[in-house]
């Protein structure tokens, strides 16, 4: 199993990263986990044929997670894309699918062939030789999901937006590579939202896989990162690591 790490930046501008977005690879069909601004132009760069995507994940729908879905659905109308796309999201998938097709865009409707299905709250995914599991997590209002991917004896968890959640530690426990945000440093923050470098240092000890990278990172976590790294690796020997955009991992 191959993981590209697409987006690792947040909602700010970041000149050297775009917003979230994954490529999983397994034996055979590539899978997208979020699509936010510039991932599609990411993807791009990975060599990957954007015709060769038919399942895309999307965790929750803030704009920086899910915007660059409809240039990828454009994308694929125009390159002639003849396969059932499958969209999968929680349950509010509908209603944000309701006002891209029926109020803001409707010319795409119905350009391609696709399949929208929700998320439950413990769903499970088979995908060719890929299991995607998945659980609510915590994000202030939004449902939003994280995702465990196995294939085989490999598996990788990532947790998209979320503040420190037992269901998250729950779907992690025994995984290899933790992939978990890191949106902003310790501080006084808006509690639910987003997780800190202290609060996953006790999210790492409760899971202890093999690695952890940090994910949607904002400018200031990025210029703290050695600090932040010494924060989150105190009470585990997992290697951690700050993502990077196009940044690839085989398992």
């Amino acid at each position: 199993m191959k993981i590209t790490l697409l987006g690792t930046g947040t909602s700010l501008i970041d000149q050297d990263r775009v917003q979230s977005g994954l490529l999983i690879e397994g034996k055979r069909e590539p899978v997208l986990i979020d699509v936010g601004s510039g991932v599609l132009r990411r993807l791009v760069q990975t060599g990957t044929e954007i015709t060769a995507i038919n399942h895309v994940f999307i965790s929750h729908f803030h704009v920086d997670h899910c915007s660059d879905f409809l240039p990828l659905y454009q994308s694929l109308w125009l390159e002639n894309y003849d396969k059932t796309l499958t969209l999968y999201g929680p349950p509010s998938m509908k209603e944000w699918s309701r006002g891209v097709y029926d109020v803001a865009f409707p010319y795409l409707r119905d350009r391609i062939a696709m399949e929208q299905r929700v998320l439950e709250e413990k769903d499970a995914i088979y995908i060719d030789d890929l299991v995607v599991t998945t659980t609510p997590t915590t994000h202030g209002s939004y449902e939003s999901r994280a995702f465990r991917i196995e294939s085989g004896s490999n598996s990788i968890v990532y947790s998209s937006d979320t503040a420190p959640c037992r269901e998250l530690i729950e779907l992690a426990k025994g995984v290899d590579i933790l992939i978990h945000e890191c949106n902003w440093l310790d501080g006084d923050h808006k509690p639910g939202i987003h997780t800190s470098p202290s609060e996953l240092t006790s999210i790492v000890e409760g899971i202890q896989p093999g690695k952890v990278i940090l994910t949607h990172l904002s400018p200031e976590v990025i210029e703290h990162g050695d600090e932040v790294i010494s924060i989150v690796g105190r009470r585990t020997n997992a290697e951690i690591a700050l993502a990077e955009d196009l940044m690839t991992i085989e398992i």
